[in-house]
């Protein structure tokens, strides 16, 4: 396996690091390989690729009859937030260079995790603006995020946007229960309650969100892999309740999730980062499959939220033509 990965500044990872991989949903094993080639230097970025034929799945009218599914469930009180995807699948005019897409992205990845995963018959990529957690010894930073406007045409009009998320009752009843999760999920495996940074605006190339850091020391003998076994996934990328947003998605979602919405990272002795494997997309052969979602909760509108879909995906416009 190669593997490609650079942090929102650019930084490689250590030398030494053990990279590790985990799907969606639950019952997936954390995956890590020792045999993976980094990836140091990649190469120019892609001329465009000629895309021959799109697909969405879902298409629009069934996407609207599974959100308005999922909004009668939120009425009924059966769950508070649920994270539906789409997939826009290409079927390419040649056999794309993963790394060289890569480096494309890297070109327009303000505030985001550049990372490339390939095999001998699979490349899963991305663009992520999303951290799960950072460890430095025993010290850990999270990060939630969630609620999404697009960025302005100019700074007069992404600054309306942000006012706009700052004020939506419906973007922060999407953001708050993230960070009641983290508050409740790892508090249990730190020597005190983490902390949050004040809410303000995490802004990558494309869209905004809600944002919002917290901190903690870990207490002795958590381990990584814990970590990730407690936190992933948030409601961020699944919803909550957890057990039945998993339920609602398996019922609405006509593919499976595979990496995305997974966890992805490196892990040494010393620290280890972790992301979420959104803004992605996976490449066989001549097909690129394209993952975005959005969160749902009491007064999302359907066709607002197959317009965020889009938004999401426009990181890859001018790469795939």
């Amino acid at each position: 396996m190669k593997v490609f990965w650079s942090d929102r500044e650019g930084n490689p990872p250590p030398h030494n690091a053990t990279f590790g991989w985990r799907c969606f949903f639950p019952g997936s094993s954390l995956l890590e390989s020792h045999k993976i080639t980094q990836v140091k230097h990649l190469p120019p970025p892609s001329d465009p690729i000629q895309v021959v034929r799109r697909t969405l799945t879902p298409e629009r009218k069934k996407w609207i009859e599974g959100i308005e599914k999922a909004l009668s469930a939120i009425q009924r009180k059966e769950l508070e937030k649920v994270v539906l995807a789409r997939t826009c699948t290409l079927e390419l005019s040649q056999e794309p260079d993963p790394f060289a897409i890569a480096a494309a992205l890297r070109q327009k990845s303000q505030g985001a995790f550049v990372f490339c995963f390939q095999t001998s018959k699979t490349s899963f990529l991305g663009a992520t603006p999303e951290r799960l957690f950072v460890r430095k010894g025993r010290n850990i930073m999270s990060e939630a995020m969630a609620g999404t406007r697009r960025r302005g045409k100019n700074q007069e009009e992404d600054e309306a946007f942000k006012r706009e998320l700052f004020s939506s009752p419906k973007e922060l009843r999407e953001f708050s229960p993230v960070m009641t999760y983290l508050q409740q999920t790892l508090s249990p495996l730190c020597r005190s309650p983490i902390s949050f940074s004040p809410l303000s605006i995490h802004q990558t190339q494309n869209v905004q969100h809600l944002f919002s850091k917290c901190t903690g020391e870990l207490k002795e003998k958590i381990s990584d892999e814990e970590i990730l076994f407690h936190l992933h996934p948030t409601p961020a990328l699944c919803g909550t309740p957890k057990e039945r947003a998993y339920s609602m998605i398996r019922e609405l979602e006509p593919f499976q999730r595979g990496l995305y919405g997974g966890t992805l990272g490196w892990s040494t002795p010393e620290a280890s980062e972790w992301v979420v494997g959104i803004r992605s997309c996976l490449i066989q052969g001549k097909t690129a499959t394209l993952f975005s979602g959005t969160g749902i909760v009491e007064g999302s509108d359907p066709a607002a939220e197959w317009e965020e879909l889009d938004h999401k995906l426009k990181l890859y416009d001018g790469i795939f033509i």
